[in-house]
């Protein structure tokens, strides 16, 4: 498949993925368990990612993805034309993702899979290029010159940033913040220090600090897709809908084959009662990531606050034959037989 979409991370998911990617999306489990009542035990659980470049875009190639266990491989996969990957149905254990592609340095990252707290873990792997290609990288998306570039990010925010990065890889999550916050120090507007920062509060829940530092990165790139569009989903989750359909049609603009922008917009106007436009967004969504089963729990959910039931059976029955074994599976079977109780005579 040939990649459509130019720079976005995520989603997401808010993300698939990133834990924050859980975003919406575990909302919508929410709203099914009250549809269909009980939780189903996990014995296995699952490992779910992105994989984005340093300057928090899209990576536009697909790369091969291994999964480690204590001194073997677990599995393999390759990502799709969105970075997305994922492995299912894993005892809960210590994984450790591992991507290396050429142009960039590789990297190795904690993934610890414990079914009973959480169904699915979440991921973000950032490459970060080696020297040249990096360089070029900030570059162009930075609206800075090569030749300036030295004296726009002096040696020792590189250093920073760089080690916030192995300290997210090692799972260090306020290690890596606090080198992310010294880089900001040092460069305020060095933007890819500040996208980490802002994704790492979100995944905290500190949502006004994720939107102060998102609002930074727009304000210093002049450009970013997915600050944008996170700037979006922190918006939505505070109940912001207008600022929040801004920020992500902003997201969209610039990346306009985004399925987690269209996911998030689509949600944020059924909640404006746009209901036509909001369901063209979330079939959108699906089209432009078929594999992406957000997209599809949300048009279901959509349907089935409408009173559309028929339309809500035959997308979750969709989602089940397409994934069967997602962590949502049980609650959309539930969901599923209640709405099918509802119909009988």
């Amino acid at each position: 498949m040939t990649n459509r979409e130019t720079g976005v991370g995520m989603n997401g998911d808010a993300g698939r993925w990133g834990r924050i990617a859980v975003w919406a999306g575990w909302r919508l489990l929410a709203l099914l368990v009250v549809c269909a009542g009980g939780v189903r035990a996990q014995e296995e659980g699952n490992i779910a990612g992105q994989i984005v470049l340093e300057n928090a875009q899209m990576a536009d190639v697909r790369m091969d993805v291994v999964l480690e266990g204590r001194g073997s491989i677990v599995s393999r996969t390759v990502s799709d034309n969105e970075g997305k990957f994922e492995f299912l149905q894993l005892p809960a254990n210590t994984y450790y993702v591992v991507v290396e592609a050429e142009g960039y340095q590789p990297v190795r990252m904690t993934a610890a899979v414990n079914p009973t707290v959480i169904p699915t873990t979440y991921v973000r792997v950032m490459l970060r290029r080696k020297a040249l290609e990096r360089a070029a990288e900030e570059a162009r998306w930075g609206s800075v010159d090569v030749a300036e570039l030295e004296k726009k990010y002096p040696p020792e925010v590189r250093k920073e940033y760089e080690a916030g990065q192995k300290a997210e890889a090692r799972g260090e999550n306020a290690a890596a913040m606090g080198h992310y916050e010294a880089a900001l120090r040092i460069a305020p507007g060095f933007y890819p220090a500040r996208t980490s920062l802002g994704y790492r509060k979100m995944q905290q829940g500190d949502f006004s600090g994720a939107e102060e530092e998102f609002r930074r990165v727009l304000e210093a790139s002049g450009r970013n897709a997915e600050a944008s569009i996170f700037l979006g989903n922190v918006l939505y989750l505070t109940h912001r809908d207008e600022e929040a359909r801004k920020a992500l049609e902003a997201g969209l603009r610039l990346a306009p084959f985004s399925a987690l922008g269209h996911c998030l917009n689509g949600q944020v106007l059924a909640r404006l009662g746009e209901k036509a436009l909001a369901e063209r967004e979330l079939k959108a969504a699906r089209e432009f990531d078929p594999r992406m089963p957000q997209a599809a729990m949300a048009l279901g959910t959509f349907y089935l606050q409408a009173g559309r039931q028929s339309e809500a059976v035959a997308v979750f029955e969709a989602f089940l034959k397409q994934f069967p074994k997602d962590p949502a599976a049980a609650k959309v079977r539930e969901a599923l037989a209640r709405l099918k109780q509802t119909d009988k005579p």
